[in-house]
């Protein structure tokens, strides 16, 4: 069986799966990649001839041959794929071997001993309390559209939802005190601040303004030919330019992402613990949180040394009795 002929099952299995958009287009970047390196670099389209060493050498391609993007900014280490990109297309060559091998048309994964390289452990830099205050300060609360981004700001902020989940929220799943939020094919609840629950119920019901009566959508555009639709998730990107253009940030990376990081390491500055996080954030995985603890760790924690510092328990010598001792003997 030809190797792209099965890339193309295996994407309707995760159509059946009710895999989200995004979920299917990252499989389909990362496997037409490796279907294309492997018959560009091998001569190689047939799955039964894949191997181990075909796909490592793969990897090493990846990691030492420059890239064009067309979108967005270049790789900062000298036109390469980052370790940490090439280790999320490893991991999803992994589920698709596999796959292969649960439906018969392979007797076992030539990705099974396939290794990750070794990635660095980047800490991702949130946003200060008056990076917030500034973009706050940036949108006009007497129009719809303004209003709303201001309220999608706080929202993210208060909760960390991702964006994909921003543009998915609906009218009923607002709560007093919680949102019904749908990601990576879970369904969670997130708490809310009672200020924010404020700001979306004056939303929902003065500046909301759906094109037809049963659109289920909580935010929704304004722009002409887009008032009244669903803001979606061209829309959220939108607002991060904007954001970017008005207030001119440029030592923290304006995405949506950062507020994800941001809401974790205040959530835990604020003495929440690790596995509360975990589930507000939809991990499955505890581990997953623990990659916002780089931030933490390197950036908060230290602000409360003195409180939890051994020298508070230790009484120290007195250097000025010392002085006077030694002044007295000299005399």
């Amino acid at each position: 069986m030809k190797v792209d002929e099965t890339i193309t099952h295996y994407l309707l299995s995760l159509e059946a799966r009710r895999c989200s958009p995004y979920t299917k287009v990252a499989y389909r970047q990362a496997l037409s990649i490796m279907a294309r390196l492997l018959a560009d670099l091998f001569s190689v389209e047939e799955l039964e001839r894949v191997t181990v060493l075909h796909l490592r050498q793969c990897v090493q391609h990846l990691l030492t041959t420059p890239v064009e993007k067309k979108r967005a900014r270049p790789p900062a280490n000298g036109g390469v794929l980052k370790a940490s990109s090439i280790c999320s297309y490893i991991r999803r060559w992994k589920t698709f071997f596999t796959w292969c091998c649960k439906e018969d048309l392979l007797e076992k994964s030539p990705a099974a001993r396939l290794e990750y390289p070794q990635t660095d452990e980047e800490v991702i830099d949130t946003f200060t309390e008056f990076q917030i205050e500034e973009m706050l300060g940036v949108f006009d609360l007497s129009t719809p559209g303004g209003f709303r981004d201001y309220v999608i700001i706080l929202l993210m902020l208060d909760t960390g939802i991702r964006r994909s989940e921003v543009a998915r929220l609906r009218v009923e799943d607002i709560h007093e005190t919680y949102i019904f939020v749908f990601g990576k094919r879970k369904e969670r609840q997130v708490g809310i601040h009672p200020k924010i629950s404020t700001l979306l119920w004056k939303y929902i019901h003065k500046y909301r303004r759906p094109a037809r009566p049963d659109e289920p959508i909580l935010f929704l555009g304004v722009g002409r030919g887009h008032a009244g639709h669903p803001f979606g998730r061209g829309g959220m990107e939108g607002l991060m330019r904007r954001l970017k253009d008005a207030t001119g940030i440029d030592d923290v990376r304006l995405s949506s992402h950062t507020f994800r990081h941001t809401f974790a390491c205040m959530y835990l500055d604020e003495g929440g613990d690790l596995f509360s996080l975990s589930r507000e954030l939809g991990h499955s995985n505890i581990k997953t949180t623990e990659r916002y603890l780089r931030s933490f760790t390197s950036k908060n924690a230290r602000k409360h040394h003195n409180d939890y510092s051994p020298i508070n328990r230790v009484k120290l010598r007195s250097l000025y009795r010392k002085e006077g001792k030694k002044k007295k003997s000299e005399e």
